[in-house]
């Protein structure tokens, strides 16, 4: 079966997507864990690639958060590239 795009010589571009995965976990010693993973799609072999984003112990929640915030950041510059 064929299927014909009027108007189209080219297939549109694939978005890549994209999952992040956060976990803040309180340790037996007062701090916290930080962990960032990403999930990206590898638009030339089709696949999704996991990528760490990253693993830190820190002392308060309000770091816990800053962390956050710059890999988002981070991840938002990069996809606007």
């Amino acid at each position: 079966m064929s299927f014909d795009t009027s108007g189209r010589s080219t297939a549109p571009p694939i978005v890549p997507i994209q999952f992040v995965n956060i976990e803040i976990t309180p340790l037996a010693s007062g701090k916290y864990s930080v962990v960032m993973q990403a999930t990206r799609l590898d638009e030339e072999e089709l696949e999704f690639v996991g990528q760490d984003l990253t693993h830190q112990h820190v002392e308060t929640l309000d770091d816990a958060l800053a962390i956050i915030r710059e890999n988002v950041v981070s991840l938002q510059t990069q996809s606007q590239l």
